[in-house]
């Protein structure tokens, strides 16, 4: 699915009383959550252990 279909998909589902404001965090959450999608498909993510190491570290 194209980006432009993926924002039309989401806008067609928020209801018309809905503010500006809201309805470009309705999109910005979708965005980021297809791009953790397209991340883990990558395998560009990294283990809870690999995380508690970095954390370490600051």
């Amino acid at each position: 699915m194209s980006d432009k279909q993926i924002i039309l998909n989401t806008v067609a589902q928020i209801d018309d009383a809905t503010s500006y404001e809201e309805i470009l965090y309705a999109l910005y959450l979708q965005y980021e959550v297809s791009k953790g999608i397209r991340d883990m498909e990558e395998n560009n993510v990294k283990t809870s252990d690999e995380v508690k190491e970095i954390i370490k570290k600051w």
